[in-house]
């Protein structure tokens, strides 16, 4: 008999018979009716058929066979490899029928719990990762973002029903077996609590506390130019505030506050023709700059959260590569001047669901004035904004151009080689849309590479996109590194600062600032801003190039190098220059040397075999090798200097800078020149022995480093 008298069961048990061939599925369901029995204290009915079939004979009537079966409080699909199937039995006839039924019974599927938070009365258990074309069925079918509880054993290659006996330390979820069924039975627990005290049973009404009526708009303030990302972004952001910060009750104790941390995924894109994704993300993006500005919040970057798109990749793994307690998924379907937006809070080490929401409108209902929403969710939030508040801007009303603006910034975070020079076509184009695209702009700035060849292009569309919008952080950076490259130092340090001070969350302004910072001497500031860039953006390579930099500016060799590996694990390039030269000055000339011969530089070849040379104490042929550097490459007096310290002339390694003063080669090198290149004098960790000395001091004076005290 079911807790609720008009249900006909409480629990109906949804799977493909191939998936209990080995007995996985009865198995699972009576470990799940023993930990209910000592969850629940009055029994619970489950529906659990043991001999299911995919099809009924022509002469049953699927409808009324299953009928009253599917009258049942909470539904649990075990979800495999087969079952996301439209010509099987249990999809077609049990899953969609049941999501249909639930959605028009008395309780309604998505129901408001004890705690505030939502959840559907169809509770999945995945045993398999899916294919991406099933994932996209199962979350268009249930207009949101599939959440649920895994029963899943990873290894390389390996991906099939958790049991009972697997070891947790070998799963590379991580997941115990007896700790996923309580979960289950947890939630289970959870559902039947709230519908109980919500007086539904008693009345047999529709549960007032269902979340199924949409909020109203306001049909007099419409702006037809004027697109959703904005409002339903800020909304999202007041709900998030929610379960996100501190809030005091009526009786003004504190209620339990969650890690401040959380990642904003891609927005699955559910529309009919699949021509929204752009919009999906964009609308990631403007969720990601709102919950920017709020202090003490730890925002994963879009470069490393979108890592994720149209992956597998269970929450909980993402969780741990991100290091975050937190996702927020949602999905964007779109017809003709209708958008349904929905978005879910989860939490990302147990699959808790903490807040849900969908989101009807015209995608041209958006015209509240913003300085009106943000009041609102400031309120809402009840914590203020970080440094000065920033109004939320639309990137662009385009639509032509934020989906080449979306494409660009995919490659440009990605990084691998020749993603650069795909991104710069992509942000051209997005330029070309719409000229006053004032971060496609900045982006297209950097996508040159800063180098000699490219710098008009690089001023050039910096600056008009500084016209555009003069508090842009990401193009104030842009233009620190401009500057610093005119070896306008102090003008370097000046921009990166106010960048700094107006977005002191974005990860590329955070790592930029840290990287060049570190070559003017501020060596433990600019380690710190790239770490704290890292924790934003923890899988985008530059983000682990950048404090790699500072921590060789510093000395910090060891821990280089670890940073190193990072980041070419991630951007799978060929690093071994950069790793050749820190193995030399973590004190391993021999590791060093077996990298020389894959470096296609000539210069750099001739330097390295001239450092390992003299590491490996055969000071003859190292002489040779710098004598012969000194030849072919003799306008380059910052790296001779760098060998001649290395390899113990000191008075000559400082005569060589003090040539740089005297001819005033204030273009030192290229900037976009390998690793040593990029760091000039107060970066470079070859002339780090020089660096209390008073000559080497007043060089730098000269050459207008500013002075550190």
């Amino acid at each position: 008999m079911a807790v609720f008298p008009d249900f006909e069961y409480d629990i109906f048990i949804s799977y493909r018979h191939n998936d209990n061939r080995s007995g996985w599925v009865t198995e699972f369901v009576n470990n799940l009716q023993e930990e209910l029995s000592a969850t629940i204290k009055e029994p619970v009915s489950v529906y659990f058929d043991v001999n299911p079939h995919d099809g009924l004979l022509e002469t049953h009537n699927v409808d009324k066979s299953l009928e009253g079966k599917l009258k049942c409080l909470i539904f649990i699909p075990i979800i495999s490899q087969t079952y996301c199937d439209t010509k099987s039995f249990a999809w077609q006839h049990e899953f969609v029928a049941f999501n249909k039924l639930a959605k028009e019974d008395e309780l309604g599927r998505d129901i408001k719990l004890v705690n505030g938070n939502v959840a559907s009365r169809i509770l999945p258990v995945k045993i398999h990762d899916l294919d991406a074309e099933d994932k996209t069925l199962l979350e268009s079918e249930m207009s949101g973002v599939l959440r649920a509880i895994e029963f899943i054993y990873k290894e390389s290659g390996v991906n099939r029903p958790l049991k009972p006996t697997d070891s947790k330390s070998e799963n590379q979820n991580k997941t115990d077996y007896r700790n996923q069924v309580n979960k289950v039975a947890n939630a289970i627990k959870e559902i039947i609590t709230s519908l109980k005290g919500s007086g539904s049973q008693a009345s047999g009404k529709p549960n007032s506390n269902s979340n199924r009526t949409q909020p109203s708009v306001n049909k007099a303030a419409r702006n037809k130019k004027s697109l959703a990302v904005v409002i339903i972004s800020l909304l999202l952001v007041s709900a998030l505030g929610y379960f996100l910060y501190p809030k005091l009750s009526s009786s003004n104790k504190e209620i339990e506050v969650l890690d401040k941390s959380i990642a904003v995924l891609p927005f699955v894109d559910m529309s009919p023709n699949h021509d929204q994704e752009y919009f999906g993300d964009g609308m990631a993006e403007a969720i990601i700059h709102g919950l920017g500005q709020v202090k003490n919040l730890k925002v994963i970057a879009r470069s490393s959260s979108f890592q994720f798109k149209g992956k597998n990749e269970g929450l909980q793994s993402i969780g741990e590569q991100l290091g975050v307690v937190t996702a927020l998924e949602g999905s964007i379907k779109k017809s003709g001047n209708k958008i349904r937006v929905t978005a879910t809070l989860t939490k990302t080490n147990d699959g808790t669901q903490l807040w849900s929401e969908t989101f009807d409108r015209d995608v041209d209902d958006y015209l509240l004035i913003q300085d009106e929403i943000t009041s609102r969710i400031v309120g809402a939030l009840q914590v203020s904004f970080s440094g000065r508040q920033r109004p939320s801007k639309r990137l662009t009303n385009n639509e032509e151009a934020m989906k080449f603006y979306q494409h660009g910034r995919y490659f440009f975070d990605r990084n691998g080689d020749g993603d650069q020079k795909i991104a710069l076509d992509y942000l051209a184009q997005a330029v070309k849309s719409d000229s006053n695209f004032a971060i496609a702009l900045a982006y297209l700035s950097i996508s040159f590479g800063f180098t000699d060849s490219t710098l008009t292009n690089c001023r050039q569309y910096n600056q008009a996109a500084l016209n555009l919008d003069p508090s842009l952080a990401d193009a104030i950076s842009n233009l620190g590194v401009l500057k610093w490259g005119d070896h306008d130092f102090i003008g370097a340090e000046k921009e990166f600062r106010k960048a700094l001070s107006l977005e002191s969350e974005n990860a590329r302004v955070l790592r930029t600032a840290g990287r060049y910072l570190s070559y003017l001497g501020y060596y433990k500031e600019g380690i710190e801003l790239c770490r704290k860039a890292v924790a934003i953006d923890p899988l985008q390579a530059w983000s682990h190039l950048a404090l790699t930099h500072a921590l060789a500016a510093k000395g910090e060799f060891k821990e280089a190098i670890d940073s190193w590996s990072k980041e070419n694990e991630i951007s799978h390039r060929d690093g071994s220059s950069t790793r050749a030269h820190l193995l030399v000055l973590n004190g391993q000339p021999n590791e060093a040397y077996q990298l020389i011969s894959k470096i296609a530089d000539e210069q750099d070849k001739l330097f390295l075999l001239t450092v390992t040379s003299f590491a490996l104490n055969q000071k003859e042929k190292a002489n040779d090798y710098l004598q012969e550097f000194k030849k072919r490459y003799s306008s380059d007096k910052l790296t001779i200097s760098e060998l001649q310290i290395f390899c113990g002339r000191r008075e000559d390694a400082l005569r060589t800078l003090q040539d740089i003063v005297l001819i005033n080669d204030t273009r030192l090198i290229s900037i976009d020149r390998v690793f040593r290149h990029l760091l000039l004098l107060k970066g470079s960790p070859y002339l780090i022995p020089l660096r209390d000395d008073p000559k080497f001091k007043e060089i730098c004076k000269k050459l207008n480093y500013p002075e550190i005290k």
